[in-house]
């Protein structure tokens, strides 16, 4: 299985995995109807927070409202609906994360999924190009003629 992750809800942010070149932070799966949310400090990057699986978690709070019986289904049946669910249908409980603890589930719209995966980024965040020495920043050195002179 690969690396997955989502966005923030409130500030739409990649969620990264501890095993990408970004740094983390404590990440929240919110919840609806005032339940707290569940805390995940080092995000793995296989939608597991707080030892609870995300996709399992959607198929459970979404199954009753969409009429879809889970009952007889092992784990991995109950995670495939919600992957299901996550990427085909319209949910009244979807998936929402935030950095913050206080963010209020019923005031944010839908995480959507990570385009990086929570770990394959484009930019390098602990190397600056700016600051790389090398990289020739026109592309090509300069044409010095004094060059055999050191």
């Amino acid at each position: 299985m690969g690396f997955f992750s989502w966005t923030t809800a409130d500030t739409n942010e990649s969620i990264p995995s501890v095993h990408s070149n970004r740094s983390t932070q404590t990440v929240y799966l919110l919840q609806p109807n005032g339940r707290p949310p569940i805390e995940e400090e080092c995000y793995e990057g296989y939608g597991v927070f707080g030892g609870q699986d995300a996709y399992e978690w959607l198929a459970r709070q979404n199954a009753e409202a969409l009429g879809i019986d889970l009952s007889g289904l092992d784990f991995d049946d109950v995670r495939s609906v919600g992957i299901e669910m996550f990427f085909d249908m319209d949910v009244p409980v979807p998936l929402k994360f935030s950095f913050n603890p206080k963010a209020v589930y019923e005031d944010l719209p839908a995480s959507e999924s990570c385009p990086n995966q929570g770990f394959f980024y484009d930019d390098d965040e602990e190397e600056d190009d700016d600051e790389n020495p090398f990289i020739i920043p026109d592309g090509e050195p300069e044409d010095d003629e004094d060059e055999d002179d050191y």
